[in-house]
């Protein structure tokens, strides 16, 4: 995923975030370290890329809404999506981005409720572009931390490599060594 947004930019960020929104604008924020992407940018791709993702899963709510209510999936979160509907109306959307394994089921239960989409599109861009900017920013602080870390990592492992050369070496020349040893032997 990495090499695709370093290749295609703006536009990997946007189709992955539409695909695996969390996972693409940490690597987002990765790119942005780097400087092949600039840090707006890829807040602003990454949220309406969600509005797009999001979307499609709305549109399923709302035009295959007794389908989606028998999959097990919707199930499963569907009493706790309801009662944080209740309690916080469509802003949930917003929310549902933030509570592990709720946002799928959120635009479902919008779409099955029957939200007007200007509305859904409002507040899923609104948590969409938050989430970018925490997830991007994450990505971003990360990888100031991974380039020391594997900068280390690779010290290790060069050190770990002549260690296994030299062990290699040692075995090698002992294995020489007793063979002519044997060798040198009167037989018995």
């Amino acid at each position: 995923m990495e090499e695709l947004l370093v290749r295609f930019g703006p536009l990997a960020v946007l189709v992955g975030a539409a695909i695996e929104y969390d996972g693409t604008l940490i690597l987002a924020g990765v790119v942005v370290h780097l400087g092949l992407i600039g840090f707006p940018t890829a807040v602003v791709v990454g949220g309406v890329g969600a509005l797009l993702g999001d979307s499609v899963f709305f549109a399923l709510g709302r035009h295959g809404g007794a389908a989606v209510r028998r999959w097990a999936a919707y199930a499963r979160v569907a009493s706790f999506v309801e009662r944080l509907a209740a309690r916080s109306g469509p802003w949930e959307i917003v929310l549902a981005r933030f509570v592990y394994g709720t946002r799928f089921a959120s635009m479902f239960f919008w779409g099955i409720r029957g939200l007007a989409w200007v509305r859904f599109a409002a507040l899923d861009l609104v948590g969409g572009l938050l989430g970018a900017l925490i997830l991007v920013t994450l990505g971003f602080a990360l990888s100031q931390s991974a380039t020391a870390v594997l900068g280390e990592v690779e010290r290790v492992e060069k050190r770990l490599l002549g260690g296994a050369v030299v062990a290699a070496a040692v075995v090698l020349g002992f294995n020489a060594l007793g063979r002519r040893l044997r060798a040198a032997r009167p037989p018995a």
